[in-house]
């Protein structure tokens, strides 16, 4: 059951950090973590899967399906990097959150941060 009423157009691939926490909220899209597992573990978005740029395949997200998948990293570079790839061989509908955790923060967005990235 879709309760947003954003609309997309077929040719959108980034969404802002607005909507994407509208839609995790409202259990519509989850959020894929493509930053390595240290930057993971030292701060990350509550709920969001962790499936690192350097291990990525589409069989990864097969298990996904039913949500919009937003995959996002620290600032949204490697994000988009990600869903280049993952165009490239054949996955389709996948956005990517412009910004990435900094923007999700920026807009109010809750992180859980490790003991060690508090203390330092």
């Amino acid at each position: 059951m879709t309760t947003s009423s954003t609309v997309l157009s077929a040719s959108q691939t980034s969404i802002t950090a607005d909507i994407a926490r509208q839609w995790v909220a409202a259990g519509e899209a989850v959020l894929v973590d493509v930053r390595e597992v240290e930057e993971y573990e030292d701060e990350h978005i509550p709920g969001a899967i962790l499936v690192p740029l350097s291990g990525l395949e589409p069989a990864a997200l097969a298990e996904l399906g039913g949500r919009r998948i937003i995959l996002q990293c620290l600032t949204g570079k490697r994000s988009a990097t990600a869903l280049e790839r993952l165009t490239g061989e054949g996955l389709n509908g996948l956005l990517h959150l412009e910004g990435g955790l900094l923007a999700w923060k920026k807009a109010g967005g809750a992180t859980v941060e490790s003991d060690e990235a508090v203390a330092a």
